[in-house]
């Protein structure tokens, strides 16, 4: 199980630094990921700077995750090393 939470968050990661955003109906259909809360909770742990939002819409509510553009450029001028 820890190897399948692994692979999830590297391809949250990864994902999310190209500059894309992503939510949780987004991770399913995509990635077939389910529990991106808990994947995005354990980055953040992590030293990733991940910014998010609720959206409210058609009577129910999500969030959507993205990085700053300007972290992504620092992080990758480190050699994508976390903090």
């Amino acid at each position: 199980m820890d190897k399948l939470k692994t692979n999830q968050k590297q391809i949250i990661k990864t994902h999310l630094l190209t500059g894309a955003s992503i939510s949780s109906m987004q991770a399913y259909e995509v990635y077939k990921i389910v529990c991106l809360t808990s994947r995005i909770s354990e980055l953040k742990k992590q030293g990733l700077q991940i910014e998010q939002k609720r959206i409210n819409g058609n009577g129910t509510h999500w969030n959507v995750y993205w990085l700053d553009s300007d972290y992504i450029d620092a992080y990758n001028a480190k050699g994508g090393k976390d903090e």
